[in-house]
């Protein structure tokens, strides 16, 4: 553990040490060390400020463009306090699921407060009030259609008469995952999407879930779900909705009290930023990719990484101290690296934390990578010279895509200027769900991994060849650069 712990510090205790701070706080400096406050802080922030600095902090009437991993996201636009933004103010939104919106508001501390105007590029409108940056109170919306709603907000949301939310009917129960049952897994699944006045589902992004079977589960059942939009005095307009699905084994005899999997309280080796009150805990985990060319051989292994999680949940350094195969590690570091977590907490505030995380890849052995009826059956084709799996080219039409999230880019790879390209081969099955991604060309190992960490989350509309559901074979590239 001393060991361990040497090397934590000298990798992450000098970046940490100087930064935990900071994050709490929520300030973010500018290239001439002029500070800023986020109410939102998220990874791989940047700004840039066009108006005058006092004492470290921006002050004066100025824009500040706002960057998250490269990608221009905000402008906010007004006169700053302190570093925070006071007063009438503009903040434009790109790049994002409100699509480029523009918003007309008091600001308190940067953060809308007040009576504001929102504005949309389609012609959808918000005029009312804003409580602690979100749209709530009584206010009016307008969309594109010329719907109307006129009321109460909560969140964004309206919520009095006149107006009928996004309905999501699954057809029939979600089942709890075959390949689960031997464990014993309990857990829940919550989702937010946009829903089109057309009733099509998009921009799904993933808020909670426990183990990548659930996740596979859950958005398996919304593509079947019969969805109906939003409704404004019965016109449909679109809107967002959530999705929540609970995963619990409805045989007590087979249900498992699972270890603890982090520590309840840090090694006292560790500085005193780690020494959390409350240990982090999962929020949505990506799959451990099993190489394919080891599963077929039948190869059982482990790894074990080293992880640095921050106030805001994610990864910041994943080290790998030990693996029985290179692939195992390169899997293990991409799966840790995709995921993010509920923080430690201190003095019931976000805190830094640091611990170690080990896998087993295991066929029949392992939770983690536990392999479903579909990926057997697509396994045991594969042992065939000519195995009868359809290529893109043999199907109906192009396979089309109904849950696709990126690859996770982590800072440590992007602030060292890594990029690369990588084309990645899988397996879509008959009901849609992705198998198996491998590598077929990379130029770069670690960014290999996490591209699989995240096509094996993908799902399709079931492909067909004459109108029958089959398994497919399918080629796409993906480009990690530092501009998107």
């Amino acid at each position: 553990m001393k060991k361990l712990c040497l090397a934590m510090l000298c990798l992450f205790g000098a970046a940490v040490g100087h930064g935990a701070d900071e994050v709490k706080a929520a300030w973010i400096s500018d290239d001439d060390d002029c500070k800023a406050y986020s109410w939102l802080p998220q990874p791989l922030e940047s700004i840039e400020w066009t108006g005058g600095c006092k004492d470290g902090y921006l002050d004066g009437n100025g824009t500040l463009n706002w960057f998250h991993d490269g990608i221009h996201k905000y402008a906010y636009t007004g006169r700053f306090e302190q570093g925070k933004l006071q007063g009438k103010g503009v903040m434009e939104q790109f790049n994002n699921i409100n699509h480029g919106s523009r918003t007309e508001v008091d600001f308190v501390d940067s953060i809308p407060h007040g009576q504001g105007i929102q504005t949309w590029p389609d012609g959808r409108r918000y005029e009312g009030e804003f409580q602690e940056g979100y749209k709530t109170g009584k206010g009016a919306k307008v969309w594109p259609n010329g719907a109307r709603y006129e009321g109460s907000f909560k969140l964004g949301s309206p919520v009095g008469e006149g107006f009928q939310p996004v309905k999501v009917n699954i057809p029939e129960q979600t089942s709890y995952p075959n390949e689960l049952v031997r464990y014993g897994n309990s857990g829940t699944f919550l989702a937010q999407m946009q829903v089109s006045e057309k009733a099509s589902v998009g921009a799904i992004e993933v808020l909670r879930s426990n183990h990548p079977a659930f996740e596979k589960a859950a958005i398996r059942a919304l593509r079947s779900a019969k969805v109906t939009p939003a409704l404004v005095y019965g016109a449909p307009v679109p809107e967002r909705a959530f999705a929540q699905f609970s995963f619990i084994l409805s045989d007590r005899s087979l249900r498992r009290v699972l270890p603890f999997t982090y520590p309840a309280k840090a090694s006292s080796q560790l500085p005193q930023e780690f020494q959390y009150d409350k240990p982090p805990a999962d929020q949505v985990v990506a799959p451990l990719v099993y190489p394919l060319d080891l599963l077929r051989q039948r190869v059982k292994g482990y790894a074990k990484v080293a992880v640095v999680i921050d106030p805001q949940g994610l990864p910041t350094q994943v080290q790998l101290l030990e693996s029985s195969a290179p692939a195992f590690g390169e899997a293990l570091k991409a799966s840790v690296a995709s995921s993010s977590f509920s923080p430690a907490r201190k003095n019931k505030q976000p805190s830094w934390s640091a611990f170690t995380i080990s896998r087993e890849f295991s066929e029949y052995e392992s939770r983690e990578t536990v392999i479903d009826e579909n990926g057997r059956r697509i396994l045991n084709k594969l042992k065939d010279a000519q195995p009868k799996i359809f290529t893109a080219a043999q199907l109906d039409a192009a396979p089309k895509r109904f849950y696709a999230p990126s690859p996770v880019y982590p800072p440590e790879l992007a602030d060292q200027g890594v990029t690369g390209s990588v084309l990645v081969e899988f397996y879509i099955d008959r009901e849609g769900a992705v198998q198996f991604p491998h590598t077929l060309k990379t130029d770069n190992e670690a960014l290999a991994w996490l591209a699989l960490t995240a096509v094996s989350r993908w799902q399709f509309y079931p492909p067909t060849v004459k109108g029958e559901p089959v398994d497919a074979v399918v080629t796409v590239p993906i480009a990690f650069n530092l501009k998107n």
